[in-house]
């Protein structure tokens, strides 16, 4: 799990800086709707990008460090000698997904909140519900267009559509990723075969 937080920080980090851009956007002038809804969405484009890009990256290291464990452990299994192995680091098709789910665990959270003091306490407060809108802002954007209108109750809950978006975009990146060296490890695999014979590496 330390592994896994660790992993989903700059995710999380990267909400921040799409919210103040997203801020910047939604103070443009109301005649211009439509500027905003493209902007909004190249805000998220711009996220998923550069989120995708560092999860591309985490699963080739992912799948290298399981290539390392298995070599590890046909020596442990050969001598018996106990070594070191990075579990935690080792590549499972899951653990990118995961990375996405845990970033948008705050907004779960404060829409948690904002639900029970809503039904418990009242519509006046709604505080949870306006620190999820804010730190995943540049969802919230995309219902907020006219900065002239209230946020609406439905508004605080757009912002789910962010769990979605997010495990997707640290998720598939993290296998693709991980298919790169799988891909590279068979071609080295074949061009020895070719050399060596289908007996090399038994």
């Amino acid at each position: 799990m330390k592994y896994l937080l660790k992993q989903s920080f700059i995710p999380i980090v990267y909400l921040f800086f799409m919210a103040m851009i997203s801020i910047g956007i939604i103070s443009i002038g109301n005649d211009l709707v439509w500027l905003k809804l493209i902007l909004s969405i190249l805000n998220i484009g711009l996220y998923c990008f550069l989120v995708g890009a560092i999860a591309f990256k985490e699963g080739e290291n992912a799948l290298k460090v399981r290539i390392a464990n298995d070599i590890e452990r046909m020596q442990i299994i050969k001598t018996g000698e106990e070594r070191p192995l990075k579990l935690q680091e080792e590549y499972k098709p899951w653990k990118g997904f995961m990375v996405g789910l845990i970033t948008c665990v705050p907004l779960l959270v404060l829409l948690i909140v904002h639900t029970i003091l809503y039904f418990t306490a009242g519509p006046q407060f709604n505080g949870g519900g306006v620190i999820a809108s804010f730190v995943y802002m540049m969802f919230a954007s995309l219902v907020k267009l006219d900065s002239s209108l209230p946020l609406q109750q439905w508004h605080y809950y757009f912002n789910l559509i962010a769990v979605p978006i997010i495990m997707i975009t640290t998720g598939l990146p993290y296998i693709l990723g991980a298919k790169k060296i799988q891909r590279q490890q068979d071609m080295i695999k074949e061009k020895q075969r070719q050399i060596y014979g289908d007996d090399y590496g038994n």
